[in-house]
């Protein structure tokens, strides 16, 4: 565990029994109580010099248990020592038990209590409070490294910005608006860096919806032309192409999805902040419209309505290349079945002179 202590040069622990009640905190109920235990700690230790730093009050050591019980043990802590204020990072067990594929996963959450020192200090307080705001974002959709990584920057700035207060008590006006300049910048520097890996990480979520919802189409279109080639039924053949219409549009859509996403600039990108169960169900559903596509495309084809025959011999790989573009270019669906919706209601400037053609007079 790493943890800081800090004192303002000169200044001196009060001995009053009276004890601080927080007015706000973020993080957890118990990091309050840990906050105090703290601090009563060090009013003893202030008191009584001669105290070993070893020989820690049974508060303390009660709420310390008590809340990495709860919360995971402490990374970094920082505490102040002219009021009950702390910033800490902690990090909770592995969820491997809950996702053999996600043994680098914890709980990392910070934890904040300062309003005790930064009362008079209204720019620090505002920025504090926007790293919690920044923080929750980080917490919700980031994972593993990359969460740490945020985690742990985040509360660099607090503790950098709790350590000012800690040092300079009657900081000057000008002074802290530099400070404060400058954690800001760094802020967004974090924000930058949560953005451009959430993007990532969305996408990888929402590919894996699609490969889920992929993999079950295939299956269940394979199965099912097992089945019909196993029976004697009249229409297995046009049930075969049927079902590979189905496979190979849903096949389309993911392969157009991962195309998008690997080439270059930002082609391809999902709103990550909705959440990772919407983000995959999202993307399992992006195979079912291609799917629903080739199957559409099969039967345009198949009614003749566009007057493309098949070439001799090849119907199933004819098919098949057609319907994955069907599910791979939403532009080539669009244009087949442009072509198939005007020739059903006829040309548009038919259309136009007949719904502009005055209606003659009743006689």
């Amino acid at each position: 565990m790493s943890t800081t202590v800090a004192q303002a040069p000169g200044s001196e622990l009060t001995t009053s029994a009276a004890e601080p009640v927080a007015a706000s905190q973020v993080g957890a109920v118990s990091f309050s109580d840990l906050v105090r235990a703290h601090f009563r700690r060090e009013q003893r230790r202030a008191a009584d010099p001669d105290l070993a730093f070893e020989v820690a009050d049974d508060d303390f050591h009660e709420a310390l248990e008590r809340f990495e019980r709860e919360e995971g043990e402490i990374a970094a802590v920082y505490w102040s020592t002219q009021g009950a204020s702390a910033v800490a990072l902690t990090v909770g067990r592995p969820h491997a038990g809950r996702n053999p594929f996600a043994d680098t996963e914890t709980d990392v959450r910070l934890h904040r209590l300062t309003d005790w020192v930064t009362w008079d200090a209204e720019r620090v307080a505002e920025l504090l409070h926007d790293c919690d705001l920044l923080a929750i974002r980080v917490g919700e959709i980031l994972r593993g490294t990359s969460e740490r990584i945020a985690m742990r920057w985040l509360f660099a700035v607090q503790e950098h910005l709790l350590g000012l207060i800690e040092r300079c008590p009657e900081i000057e006006p000008a002074r802290e608006r530099e400070v404060v300049a400058s954690q800001r910048r760094e802020l967004a520097r974090i924000e930058e860096y949560y953005l451009r890996t959430a993007a990532k990480a969305g996408r990888i979520v929402y590919v894996t919806g699609m490969l889920l919802g992929s993999t079950l189409i295939v299956a269940v279109c394979a199965l099912a032309a097992f089945v019909i080639t196993r029976g004697t039924h009249s229409w297995g053949r046009e049930a075969e192409v049927l079902l590979l219409c189905g496979g190979a549009g849903a096949v389309g859509a993911l392969v157009s999805v991962l195309s998008r996403m690997s080439g270059a600039g930002d082609k391809f990108s999902v709103d990550f902040e909705i959440g990772r169960p919407l983000l995959r169900r999202l993307g399992l559903y992006k195979p079912m419209v291609g799917s629903v596509f080739g199957v559409a495309l099969y039967f345009l084809l198949a009614s003749g309505l566009l007057k493309t025959q098949p070439p001799e011999g090849n119907l199933l790989d004819f098919y098949a290349i057609l319907a994955f573009f069907a599910g791979f270019s939403e532009r080539f669906t669009a244009v087949i079945f442009g072509n198939a919706e005007r020739l059903i209601s006829g040309p548009e400037d038919q259309q136009t002179a007949t719904a502009s053609e005055p209606s003659s007079p009743p006689r």
